[in-house]
């Protein structure tokens, strides 16, 4: 088990390898240069009835090079942390920059980009103590607790098809050539249960997660039982009759929409005419007055980070205010682009990548309604509990969506009986349009970044069943 002193020491060779590796670049060989360093430890466990199946334990670290040349970008990167290796990337960076496309916009980051001017994340926030405090043995018992919790939660489970823990701890640290120099610690603890249940020859399937900076914070119980309600409340579900009809989506199922119109909003994607949202800044979206953050700052968002992937101050952006979208998402060469500032949304997925545009804790901010009392003004509706194919079945440059769907009818403001194997057809716009009621609940879901959305009542959307 690491302590905080190894922490400490793996910080600073880490600091140190960028330093060492700065003063190796030649002068001639570069105008600008930017380092980026990445290490990490990570522990994978999965159980299958009370059982170890998978327990793989990973610990990585590499140093990514960008050289700007004469408006050319050369990248290279590599995980062997001597000198000859970090000689032969800065090389290899070197020729790249040679070869790659110029363009007067490539350039390192200079305050002039930056939209936010003040650090205003706690950066304590994102590294837990007590993370360091747990077992390996303790990860695995609560794997196993958490599976024995989901079987006992409700008679009709009658099986697991995953059950797992995840965790890691990652250091990052970035130089560059313009006197940036920063870096900061994470910890990350995941823990996530899929639930089977059988009802005669009807079987139904529902999961549920926990995620959080420290283990403890995790709650098994809350999470087992979660799983096993989603699970069980779909058995005997069936088609019901194409119809319109108002929907109420869980905050999990919305908060991976959100993930869709993150996407959208992109705006290297807008700028490639590939959005929807395309030419529509100042226009009203919604006709309700809702609001949309991207959040590189939330207290408790698991992307928050003092810094972007290329060092630009992070902050929280206003996406949709009151309805009218306001700003797309920038790193600092798309800002560049449409001439306004970046976001700080330059995202990096490892040292082995260079930066791109990204979200980091996007979400709906929450409204003022209960979902329960959602569901009592709903006369006839459907309470959307999963959907399948999202990723397929939404094209976010024509915005048509095709989607499959499970969840729960609305009858007279109750939730009644299961329904199955039904499609949402709609445009992006016309649905976005519809939303016309906020929850109180916001929920967050990992999923090409932190998404975030409350329960949301839409109306008049098209269900497609028998």
């Amino acid at each position: 088990m690491m302590n905080n002193s190894s922490i400490d020491l793996k910080r600073k060779k880490l600091l140190e390898v960028c330093k060492k590796a700065a003063v190796r670049i030649p002068g001639s060989g570069a105008d600008q240069w930017e380092i980026f360093a990445a290490s990490g430890i990570e522990n994978d466990i999965e159980v299958f009835k009370g059982k170890i199946e998978t327990l793989a334990f990973s610990d990585s670290a590499g140093i990514g090079i960008r050289i700007f040349k004469d408006h050319s970008i050369g990248y290279a990167y590599t995980a062997v942390l001597e000198d000859n290796a970090i000689d032969d990337a800065i090389g290899k960076a070197i020729a790249n920059s040679h070869i790659t496309k110029k363009d007067p916009l490539n350039s390192l980051p200079t305050e002039k980009d930056y939209k936010y001017k003040v650090n205003k994340s706690d950066d304590s926030r994102l590294f837990n103590d007590d993370f360091l405090k747990y077992t390996i043995d303790q990860k695995i018992a609560m794997a196993l607790e958490l599976e024995s919790l989901t079987r006992k939660a409700d008679k009709r489970i009658t099986g697991i098809s995953d059950a797992m823990y995840n965790d890691g701890i990652s250091e990052v640290c970035m130089l560059n050539s313009n006197g940036f120099e920063g870096n900061y610690n994470s910890t990350t603890a995941m823990v996530y249960i899929s639930a089977i249940s059988r009802r005669g020859e009807d079987i139904s399937t529902g999961d549920y997660f926990g995620i959080a900076r420290d283990p403890a914070k995790l709650d098994l119980k809350e999470i087992a039982e979660n799983a096993a309600k989603r699970s069980v409340s779909i058995l005997g579900g069936k088609k019901i009759s194409s119809a319109r009809m108002d929907i109420i989506l869980d905050p999990m199922v919305a908060a991976q929409f959100m993930g869709v119109i993150a996407s959208a909003l992109n705006a290297d994607s807008v700028q490639k005419g590939k959005s929807l949202f395309r030419d529509k800044i100042g226009e009203k979206i919604f006709e309700i007055d809702i609001d949309i953050y991207d959040d590189g700052t939330l207290e408790e968002g698991l992307a928050s980070k003092p810094f972007d992937g290329e060092g630009v101050i992070k902050g929280k952006t206003a996406i949709f205010k009151e309805g009218i979208l306001k700003t797309f998402l920038y790193d600092v060469y798309t800002a560049r682009k449409d001439r306004t500032l970046s976001t700080g949304n330059a995202s990096r997925a490892s040292y082995r990548s260079t930066p791109s545009v990204g979200v980091s804790n996007f979400y709906i901010s929450p409204g003022s309604h209960d979902r329960l009392d959602m569901i009592k003004q709903v006369d006839k509706g459907f309470y959307i509990m999963d959907i399948i194919g999202l990723g397929s079945g939404t094209n976010p440059i024509s915005g048509q969506m095709s989607v499959g769907a499970k969840g729960l009818m609305i009858e007279k403001g109750n939730l009644t009986h299961p329904v199955k194997e039904v499609t949402i057809a709609t445009d992006i716009l016309k649905f976005l349009s519809g939303f016309k009621k906020i929850g109180n609940d916001l929920k967050f879901v990992p999923s090409g970044g932190y998404m975030g959305s409350p329960s949301i009542l839409i109306e008049n959307i098209a269900i497609s069943g028998k």
